[in-house]
This record gives structure tokens, C-alpha cells and sequence, in this order.
């Protein structure tokens, strides 16, 4: 008898701490809970600051490619404003199209300007911030590609 109350006394320990609801109720798992419940609360944080770093980043690079944008839209506006050696006119844009494209083989950096309402349109070889500057390429634009280029300025 005193080995049965042995043997049931060690089932009764050895099943018991394997139970769910002994777990749930026993003071030395309670540090365990804790814990497991701090590790979830920091995974959450860790997944929180993540996102957050993943969403500044890509502002962030939406705010270069923004300026990036507008750094190339005001170089396009200067460019399009100032002087400009005017290398041809034309009424027909495949005529302009097809002279532009012939300009741009000489290594200028031609650019169709459009004036009278679209009507003409006009192939600039350069354009300059001032007109002394235009005047100086005037006459090696003269030499190399067209004797009657001119100087216009668009404001």
C-alpha cells in the first residue's frame, strides 16, 4: 500500500505541471508570463519603430525626388528665358523637328522656342543668361552652322 501512494503520488507530480490550468495557476510561472509578455511588447515597439523609420525614409526620398523636380523645372524655365542664338524659324514643326535634330549633331544643346501663338517656331542652338554672353557664341554658331543666326531674347 505504501508503494501505491508512492506511485500515485509521483503520476500525480508528473502530470501535473504538464497541465495547462496548473501552469495558469502556479506562482513560479508568473515570472515566465512576464516576461513573455514584456518580449511581445518590445517585438511590437521593435515592429512600430520600423515602420516608422521605413515610412521616414521614404519621405525623405520623396522629398529629393520633389526638389529634384523643381531644381530641373527652374533650370528648364532659365533656360527657356534669357537669350538665345536663333539658328532657323519655321512654319512646318517637321521642318523645325528635322533642323533641330541636325543642330543637335553639331553637340549644341538646341531647343525648339515657340512664339506668335505656336505658329513659328523657332530652333535655338544655346541660350544665355545675358546678352553679352550671347553675342560672344553668336559669331562661332555664325561660322559653323548658319551665316544668318541671330540673337533673340524671350522674356
Amino acid at each position: 500500500m505504501k508503494r501505491l501512494s508512492l506511485v500515485f503520488l509521483a503520476v500525480i507530480l508528473l502530470v501535473t505541471p504538464s497541465c495547462d490550468f496548473m501552469k495558469s495557476i502556479n506562482p513560479f510561472g508568473k515570472k515566465a508570463r512576464e516576461a513573455e509578455a514584456l518580449r511581445q511588447q518590445q517585438e511590437a515597439f521593435r515592429v512600430a519603430d520600423s515602420i516608422r523609420v521605413a515610412n521616414e525614409a521614404q519621405a525623405e526620398a520623396e522629398r529629393l525626388r520633389q526638389a529634384s523636380l523643381a531644381a530641373e523645372a527652374q533650370k528648364e524655365a532659365e533656360a527657356m528665358s534669357g537669350y538665345h542664338v536663333i539658328v532657323g524659324s519655321f512654319l512646318t514643326p517637321a521642318y523645325a523637328d528635322s533642323w533641330l535634330e541636325h543642330i543637335k549633331g553639331f553637340g549644341y544643346d538646341a531647343r525648339v522656342i515657340e512664339t506668335d501663338g505656336g505658329r513659328w517656331q523657332l530652333i535655338s542652338a544655346q541660350s544665355f543668361p545675358d546678352l553679352h554672353a550671347a553675342w560672344n557664341a553668336l559669331y562661332g554658331i555664325q561660322d559653323k552652322i548658319n551665316s544668318e543666326a541671330w540673337v533673340y531674347r524671350q522674356e
